[in-house]
């Protein structure tokens, strides 16, 4: 357990310092071009290609992972390395493939925007440039999968350091020379690093990678098998984003603003449950293959206890400090007052979705370490409806921000149905301790809300000198005060989380010798 906990710490400690990275970079390149129409474009490009393959990279890991896994498990390395080539050589020729008909359908695609009136030529030249990306992303999510199941856990989530740097550089010293267009190639560039820096820790394993095109192996026609309804609700959610994407490009100088918005509030909270999932994915696994379902129940609730002790503190933060929050991170160089406005507008619509996407996510992988990929698909479709439906209904009344605020009503919907699905399918998993433990979690984090909003009014009422410091200590104030406030909170209701943190600390400082 000590180990688990340990590994979890390592793999939590360098994601959320490549987020962290990846966040500055956002902010250099966001600060220096600002928010116009070739960011909008430059935000459209790199966001579509992403959509488009997630369905089919969330597929390749929730397939690749258990059957590699398994083979690895149970000493079978011939086979499994056998299955991971096929898999790769497979993924590439597909991925060429679509990038080819994305490179072909690029100007139809720029059509459906407001970027066919203005700024064509650039949008379609963009798309072309980043579409080829998604073979990168496929051999990126087979590396990472196959070096997960053989427990190294770092490099997978190291990857992203290496592309934030190589755009921060872009930017420092040659965005002024080659501007957006410029920053197109870095970014190319980077996002490719991402599956090329993996290549040295895999041959650092027994794993030799060599062509093979068998796909008529018997364990390949058996992932075929497996990925169609995986890809059915990966794609219905991925949808939902290339939807919200494809109607924010309508709104004028919002593409950005929303993408910002996503990468700060959903993706990082994302980062933290995938960084979760990728270590406790496999164990899931283990525990359905051999049958121990009150061990695997009793996990699902852990962990479902763990990522709502976390997420919805953060949502209520997210919510208390938001224009704290964007206005220290973007309210530089270019960007003005009206877009630090907007955008925290987007941020207080979109928080809420973190917590429904968290669950979701979480006991999405618990279904798929039981091979049942049709919940999954069901209910993933399920949020697309809801989302397109509440989206369509809310912009008349709410403009761009009717997408947010769609986006988190969808997410609420999708977690509910899914965790019904769960208990449906193995019976109670201590819904009652579950319950009672959201209840208290809720009730610390509503206090903490309610204790910053008064902190932020008169903390705007004062100068603290230069700008960097003010807008730093104007978001640092209320943020360790809501997380002292909390964490006391939720220890006065005895919340097992926050109460085993109080135990820790004690064993550790309390002087007691054995």
């Amino acid at each position: 357990m000590k180990s688990t906990a340990k590994t979890v710490g390592i793999v939590m400690f360098i994601t959320i310092f490549s987020r962290l990275l990846s966040l500055v970079s956002n902010m250099v390149y966001i600060a220096y071009f600002g928010i116009n129409l070739y960011m909008d474009i430059y935000s459209y490009s790199l966001q579509l290609p992403n959509i488009i393959f997630n369905s089919f990279g969330t597929a390749l890991v929730t397939v690749v992972i258990p059957i590699f896994a398994g083979y690895i498990g149970t000493g079978e390395k011939d086979r499994a390395y056998k299955f991971a080539n096929n898999i790769t050589c497979l993924s590439v020729v597909f991925t060429m493939g679509l990038t080819l008909v994305g490179m072909a359908a690029a100007p139809l695609i720029i059509s459906l925007t407001r970027f066919k009136f203005e700024g064509f030529g650039f949008a379609v030249a963009s798309l072309r440039i980043m579409f080829p990306v998604m073979i990168f992303y496929g051999l990126n999510y087979i590396f990472q999968g196959i070096l997960q199941s053989m427990d190294r856990y770092n490099m997978p989530a190291f990857v992203s350091v290496p592309s934030s740097l190589i755009v921060i550089f872009y930017v420092i010293f040659l965005g002024e020379k080659f501007g957006v267009k410029g920053l197109l190639i870095a970014t190319f560039i980077g996002l490719a690093s991402q599956a090329l820096i993996l290549i040295p820790a895999l041959m650092r394993t027994e794993y030799r990678f060599s062509i093979s095109f068998n796909y008529r192996d018997e364990d390949i026609r058996y992932a075929l098998r497996l990925i169609p309804p995986v890809l059915i609700g990966t794609s219905a959610y991925q949808l939902n984003m290339l939807f919200n994407t494809t109607l924010s490009a309508n709104f004028k100088d919002t593409v950005a603003l929303l993408t910002t918005v996503q990468n700060l509030v959903l993706y990082a909270v994302l980062a933290f449950i995938y960084s979760i999932t990728s270590v406790f994915f496999p164990k899931f696994t283990v525990l359905a293959a051999r049958n121990d379902m009150e061990g695997f129940k009793d996990n699902l609730m852990k962990v479902l206890k763990v990522v709502l002790f976390f997420l919805l503190p953060i949502a209520s933060g997210f919510i208390a400090v938001r224009y704290q929050l964007i206005d220290f991170l973007y309210g530089w160089g270019k960007v003005t007052a009206d877009n630090v406005s907007l955008a925290s507008n987007m941020m207080a619509l979109y928080s809420p979705g973190v917590i429904g996407i968290g669950i979701k996510e979480i006991v999405d992988r618990a279904f798929y370490s039981l091979k049942d990929t049709k919940r999954p698909a069901i209910n993933g479709v399920v949020i697309m409806l809801v989302n397109i439906a509440s989206s369509l209904v809310l912009i008349n009344f709410l403009g761009v921000l009717g997408i947010p605020a769609a986006y988190s009503i969808s997410t609420a919907v999708g977690a509910l149905t899914i965790l019904l699905m769960m208990r449906k399918k193995v019976g109670a998993f201590g819904g009652r301790i579950l319950f009672s433990a959201t209840l208290k979690i809720a009730v610390s984090s509503g206090i903490m809300l309610l204790s910053i909003l008064p902190l932020t009014s008169l903390l705007k009422q004062l100068i603290f000198g230069h700008a960097f410091l003010d807008k730093g200590l104007k978001l640092a104030i209320p943020v360790l005060a809501g997380v002292v406030v909390y964490f006391v909170v939720a220890c006065l209701l005895k919340v097992d989380e926050a109460v085993e943190v109080v135990e820790k600390i004690k064993n550790k400082f309390g002087g007691t010798n054995a």
